[in-house]
């Protein structure tokens, strides 16, 4: 039997496979996806948000026998001696508030999750292609780890993002370098939507910013291939878990990471992240946001003593991709011109 399977199911599948989602080592059952979304535990362990393959309730009519999984024609995978389950749309209106936080259905991981249907299958990745990792960016976790060791580091601060470099980014990097003396730059890529930087000019800014700015000293690259769930402090536990699997021994967790709009409270993440540090086994880093005082013109976390707060500028991706969408110079302070001139209206998805 043949299954054609979504971009988001190849990654979910790329990350089991390659242990990015770590104690995680299949599709989970019946079970283990209430015991995650209830409890954050799989088989003994912490685990915040359940990694669940959804299938066509034909598929699940059908007669157990090994399921061929393909994208774009290109054979992936093998689910043999699997089993499969249902979750009615009660239980999932039931279960949503679990896993995201919210009892709001229009919140767009809510609305994915409701969207997908009641039939879903737990099995194991046999048969891995790997030739199917030619046709995406994909780093393993094995191959950073040992970048790492190569290197004789102790303490890596790992650094996520969903942008292009600006200066509060630039921040970050720093706070985290003298945290821990080595920093992992991982952009969450796979999945964008209308209105954010492409992914390959969100690669490249990334890795010029490592190159010409950091000089490559103690600072490395690779990338996140998933999608987001815009689960909040949820969705950071699991990338917590996730850059502990690539090796580092910290996680940066900004002010609203893995959020969206109205849903969750300012700093909510860096809370329940550092609340549970030593379940995630990884220490947290976490830091006011950091702003622009156009007095000291500086970037800052603290309040400057002469505008005592006044004139402090926010700093976000979303302010960058107002600017470019309506053909706006971005600001030196806001952006080194390195990578500013470099960005025009043509790198945001229309």
């Amino acid at each position: 039997m043949r299954i054609d399977i979504k971009k988001f199911q190849l990654l979910e599948i790329c990350n089991i496979k390659f242990k990015v989602y770590h104690p995680i080592n299949k599709f989970v059952n019946y079970k283990e996806f209430k015991d995650i979304s209830k409890k954050q535990i799989y088989k003994k362990k912490f685990f915040p948000i359940p990694i669940y393959f959804n299938i066509e309730e034909k598929i699940y009519r059908k007669k157990n026998i090994p399921i061929q999984l393909y994208f774009n024609n290109i054979k992936v995978c093998t689910f043999q001696n699997y089993s499969k389950y249902r979750i009615t749309k009660k239980e999932k209106l039931k279960l949503f508030s679990f896993i995201f936080g919210t009892n709001d259905r229009y919140h767009p991981g809510v609305k994915k999750f409701l969207d997908e249907g009641e039939f879903f299958i737990s099995s194991r990745i046999f048969n891995f292609n790997e030739n199917i990792l030619s046709f995406i960016n994909f780093s393993k976790p094995e191959d950073i780890r040992n970048i790492i060791k190569k290197n004789y580091l102790t303490n890596v601060a790992g650094f996520h993002t969903r942008n292009i470099p600006h200066k509060g980014h630039e921040w970050i990097h720093r706070y985290g370098l003298k945290k821990c003396g080595a920093l992992l730059i991982q952009p969450l890529i796979g999945m964008y939507k209308k209105g954010e930087f492409k992914e390959k000019y969100i690669l490249s800014l990334n890795k010029l910013l490592i190159k010409k700015v950091y000089k490559n000293q103690n600072v490395f690259f690779s990338v996140l291939n998933s999608y987001p769930r815009y689960a909040g402090p949820k969705e950071a536990l699991l990338h917590a878990i996730i850059r502990k699997n690539y090796g580092c021994s910290h996680f940066i967790v900004g002010r609203d990471h893995a959020g969206i709009s109205k849903y969750y409270k300012k700093y909510e993440s860096q809370k329940i992240c550092k609340k549970n540090e030593k379940k995630l086994g990884i220490k947290i880093i976490t830091f006011a946001e950091p702003k622009y005082c156009n007095l000291c013109s500086k970037v800052s976390i603290t309040k400057c003593k002469n505008c005592k707060g006044s004139k402090m500028l926010a700093i976000s991706g979303t302010y960058v991709r107002d600017l470019v969408v309506n053909n706006f110079k971005i600001p030196n302070k806001i952006m080194r011109p390195l990578i500013s001139k470099k960005i025009n209206r043509n790198y945001i998805l229309k």
